[in-house]
């Protein structure tokens, strides 16, 4: 169980800061620097979230996670996924509407991995520890990539 709680907090965090980052920028009032800027303020705004909430949601939302699911688990079968659900929610309430989304998005990628029958072994679930990392090393490279390629172009055509 703590593998497969894991992985679906690797797979949660870098989706999580995306929608995060995505609801930032679409909230506010266009740029006028153009789509490079918004995409450098996405993959920037991701790889930041990404940076502070990882941590978080690997350690006190799997911890959490094994909590309610062992509780729900004491309750009626039939009743069991709601218990879950609301557990979960209660403990995301920890930081407000912020961390109940992460709650949220992380019992449902959980519970699709249970649903799937997947047994993660301890070495997958270390491997997938790499995940977040590699989202925010990308999203930094294509920030510097795009800086490079602004300059190239501001330096011929500029």
């Amino acid at each position: 169980m703590w593998a497969r709680k894991t992985v679906a907090a690797s797979l949660t965090a870098p989706i999580y800061a995306f929608l995060l980052a995505c609801g930032v920028v679409i909230l506010q009032p266009p740029v006028s620097g153009g789509s490079s800027d918004t995409v450098n303020g996405l993959l920037m705004l991701t790889a930041a979230y990404l940076a502070i909430s990882f941590p978080a949601i690997v350690t006190y939302g799997v911890l959490t996670s094994v909590f309610s699911d062992w509780l729900a688990r004491r309750m009626s079968k039939r009743f069991e996924p709601f218990v879950s659900f609301g557990l979960h929610i209660g403990f995301g309430m920890v930081l407000l509407w912020l961390s109940v989304g992460a709650s949220v998005l992380y019992w449902i990628i959980d519970c699709y991995l249970t649903h799937k029958g997947r047994r993660f072994e301890t070495t997958q679930a270390w491997s997938s520890l790499v995940i977040p990392v590699g989202v925010v090393v990308t999203a930094f490279g294509i920030v510097y990539l795009i800086g490079v390629i602004q300059d190239t172009m501001q330096r011929f055509y500029g």
